[in-house]
């Protein structure tokens, strides 16, 4: 199926310059909205989606689920976004549950032309969600966030409803050799939507000790100036920071710490990969092999590693398991033409139709 296809990516990209326009807001952080707007004005000034439907689509009979539900992180609201948006693109109706992006997605529903039918977006409390309705006339269900909620989608979903399941993922950063980069590109990977995406590096392995300990004190200087981490971050950030700061004063061989109380952002400098003396968030620098330390990321999280920026090899250096490699500073920068976590979108979406004529 592909008919009204061309109108559809011609309403998208009419709608993406009216967010431009707009200046519509996605985030409250300021490094965050520009960044969400300039990915906006890639799409809309470029044949990105033309080639996107054509190198996944073209060619081949399909058809698109029924009604697609989405349950989506919108802690990233450019995944929220590219959700609505392909279901759009294939011509599917969609059931969203949303909040915090509830308004742009009802202005966005109206803008396309969408009826109440073809595009529901339910406003529920997750403790009050009413499984059965929600999964009401559903064939395929998209979701996107930790394993909690996976787990609950597999236990609740009838077994005939596709899970498509973008589970929880983890990044990280190597740093090759003695020389370090900006530190600006390790501050835009670590700090875009507040490290509460997958694409956000949660650790930093660093081959050589005098550049890690050089790039631990130039994070610290910068921490008290770093965008705000919600109150409820910051004080379980508190906590974590003054167990391990207990923890290195007992054992100060093993590495140190540097928490910012202005800004609950914390940076962790430590000669083993040991995740439990990690702050939830802020930059965790492991001293050593860069490929010995990814092989106890792979261990430790078999499956989850997604995306490895690097510094300092002029090649991508194949190492671990992950589904993206790219240069620092451009992590949350995946190329609309990119696989997601290893698989194709739009293929992954719609189902495929074999089709045998009579011969004459």
């Amino acid at each position: 199926m592909n008919d009204g296809l061309p109108e559809r990516v011609a309403n998208i990209k009419k709608w993406l310059a009216q967010c431009i326009e707009l200046n519509l807001v996605f985030s409250a952080d300021p490094a965050t909205q520009a960044f969400c707007l300039a990915r906006l004005q890639q799409l809309c000034h470029s044949d990105l989606l033309e080639q996107k439907v054509s190198s996944e689509l073209a060619g081949r009979h399909w058809r698109p689920p029924y009604r697609l539900l989405f349950i989506l992180s919108e802690k990233d609201p450019l995944a929220t976004m590219e959700g609505f948006l392909v279901a759009y693109l294939i011509g599917s109706r969609m059931r969203i549950k949303a909040r915090d992006s509830l308004n742009w997605l009802m202005l966005l529903r109206r803008e396309l032309g969408l009826s109440a039918d073809d595009c529901e977006i339910y406003d529920w409390q997750s403790d009050s969600q009413d499984d059965v309705k929600l999964l009401q006339d559903i064939d395929t269900v998209l979701l996107a966030g930790g394993e909690a909620l996976i787990r609950h989608y597999r236990m609740m979903t009838p077994a005939h409803i596709r899970l498509i399941e973008l589970g929880p993922k983890l990044s990280g950063i190597a740093l090759f050799g003695q020389r370090l980069p900006p530190l600006d590109t390790i501050l835009t990977d670590a700090c875009l939507f507040l490290q509460q995406v997958c694409s956000s590096p949660r650790f930093i392995v660093v081959e050589d000790k005098t550049a890690a300990e050089q790039l631990y004190h130039q994070l610290q200087q910068h921490l008290d100036r770093l965008p705000l981490l919600a109150e409820s971050d910051r004080l379980v950030q508190l906590t974590k920071a003054r167990e391990l700061a207990m923890h290195y004063i007992v054992q100060p061989d093993l590495g140190k710490i540097s928490y910012s109380q202005r800004s609950g952002w914390g940076v962790t400098l430590s000669h083993s990969f040991s995740p439990e003396l990690w702050l939830p968030k802020g930059f965790q620098i492991v001293i050593g092999s860069i490929e010995k330390n990814l092989e106890q990321a792979e261990r430790r999280w078999p499956g989850r590693l997604q995306t490895l920026g690097y510094w300092g090899k002029q090649t991508c250096p194949q190492v671990g398991s992950f589904t993206r490699y790219c240069p620092i500073g451009s992590m949350h920068a995946r190329p609309l033409l990119a696989p997601h976590d290893g698989f194709f979108m739009l293929s992954a979406l719609v189902r495929f139709i074999h089709r045998e004529d009579y011969l004459s």
